[in-house]
């Protein structure tokens, strides 16, 4: 591939691990149960406001501070519920919401399909490799699980430096592992527009938008259904905007 990057940087949960159900299908498929109606385009919408939830890092810090780890929980069970137009006994049905997962939601676990293939491909043409993560402590073990720990140059989780996606310092704290690595040659491959996608074009990246369930359509980033597509990117047969 006779291209201008150098370095290729991907998400975790979501792009290279995958939980199925995701977090907010299975609130989805739980509130189903619980005789909550819920059409594809409220499923849409809730996907996408989870999203931009997550990507809020200092509301995100604000809120587990004041409310602690159980109180943000719930409170978050009761913002899912209110996208879904629930509006009686929210704080009860909130609690439910939060119990169900506390004890029940244990999803299955898989690498993304073609991962393999598409980091032998990019390790091959000699490009940097790395994963940026908001996770809050080292994932090393996560990678080796999947059996993919060795295609990577560097991780970094956003716990060890204190700084979360979207902020930008965390995407220059990446590039800081490589002399003279410039954002301009690297591209940031993840599943969360608002925290992956913004994040990463803040920091001077080009940002490649995962979405395989087609949530967000056209935009100015690149969009994937499939992460073999990384290559067209670097190929420059997608539009980077």
């Amino acid at each position: 591939m006779t291209i201008p990057y150098k370095a290729v940087f991907f998400d975790l949960d979501g792009t290279l691990r995958i939980p199925s159900p995701s977090p907010t299908e299975a609130f989805i498929q739980f509130a189903r149960l619980q005789q909550i109606h819920i059409d594809e385009t409220s499923a849409r919408r809730v996907k996408i406001w989870a999203h931009r939830y997550w990507g809020q890092d200092a509301l995100l810090v604000e809120e587990m501070k004041r409310l602690g780890e159980d109180g943000f929980w719930v409170n978050y069970s009761r913002q899912l519920l209110e996208k879904v137009q629930v509006r009686d006994n929210l704080q009860e049905r909130a609690q439910l919401v939060r119990d169900w997962f506390g004890t029940e939601y244990v999803p299955t676990v898989q690498l993304a399909n073609g991962a393999v293939e598409l980091l032998s491909q990019l390790k091959e043409a000699g490009y940097i490799l790395g994963v940026i993560s908001n996770r809050s402590s080292p994932f090393h073990d996560v990678l080796e699980q999947l059996g993919i720990a060795n295609w990577f140059d560097m991780t970094l989780a956003a716990g060890e430096i204190g700084y979360w996606k979207p902020n930008a310092t965390i995407f220059n704290h990446a590039r800081t592992y490589f002399a003279g690595l410039s954002a301009a040659e690297c591209l940031y491959v993840g599943d969360n527009y608002f925290a992956d996608g913004l994040g990463a074009q803040k920091a001077g990246m080009v940002p490649i938008i995962f979405d395989p369930e087609g949530l967000y359509g056209d935009m100015s980033f690149p969009c994937i259904r499939e992460l073999g597509q990384v290559t067209a990117v670097l190929q420059n047969e997608v539009n980077v905007g």
